[in-house]
């Protein structure tokens, strides 16, 4: 009978050992706004080939996620994922488009998508979306079609969306209700750090994901504003488990 007590306190810790590391979650330094020389303005180094330099100068920094979010373009996708092969750093495939909300016009959407989708299937997305190739890393060309649509093409290739920098000027601002009420945004990526008050005076109840990403347009941008998150799951999985959309 001792014996037995014995063997049942010592499984007690046991247990509650292998459930600690079922639910244990690992923090991981993002940034999930960054742009390459897809896009217009970027600011270069002549003769640098920018996809390592961007890997490397990420690793310097102590980021475990980038997200390359270019204005229409998918370009520099598959050189980036090619740059940080065999190194710890995750790169998320995405793309940044200029939506209308009402209103508004000028409403910035990071779309990202599972690190299996190549630069090849993001171009098709903005096909399908009417982008001429002309817009290809414009920030001034408008989306031609409805904020339905596109959040539906992104579900289409199970990505996900956060809206960007829509604290910066009151126009912007004016449409964050809309998209928190009707479409059940949780996640935005601000300007200034200061903005998560008004989301915790207006909507003190609901819980959000706020951050502050570099939006970097140059190689000394990067990781100058991070995330640090824990994540239910490495990579993209657990990014989108923790941004996705409230169904409304």
């Amino acid at each position: 009978m001792t014996t037995e007590k014995k063997e049942a306190s010592s499984s007690t810790p046991l247990s509650g050992q292998i459930e600690k590391t079922r639910t244990r979650q690992k923090s991981y330094v993002m940034d999930l706004r960054v742009q390459s020389p897809a896009s217009m303005g970027y600011l270069g180094v002549e003769g640098l080939d920018s996809a390592p330099a961007i890997v490397r100068l990420a690793k310097v920094k102590g980021l475990d996620v980038i997200a390359i979010t270019d204005f229409y373009s998918a370009e520099f996708i598959d050189r980036m994922v090619a740059a940080a092969k065999g190194s710890p750093l995750t790169v998320i495939p995405g793309v940044s488009v200029r939506a209308t909300v009402g209103s508004c016009s000028d409403v910035t959407i990071s779309c990202l998508f599972p690190e299996t989708v190549t630069g090849a299937r993001i171009e098709q997305f903005l096909r399908d979306l009417s982008i001429p190739v002309a817009a290809r890393g414009n920030p001034e060309f408008v989306l031609p079609v409805s904020l339905d649509v596109l959040l539906k093409a992104i579900a289409d290739l199970h990505g996900t969306a956060i809206p960007s920098r829509l604290d910066k000027t009151p126009h912007r601002m004016s449409v964050i209700p809309e998209l928190v009420d009707k479409y059940g945004f949780r996640a935005f990526d601000l300007a200034y750090g200061d903005s998560t008050e008004y989301f915790k005076k207006k909507w003190p109840k609901t819980k959000f994901q706020l951050f502050t990403f570099s939006d970097a347009n140059a190689l000394a941008q990067i990781g100058s504003r991070i995330a640090k998150v824990k994540l239910p799951s490495p990579g993209f999985d657990g990014i989108r488990e923790i941004v996705s959309r409230q169904q409304m």
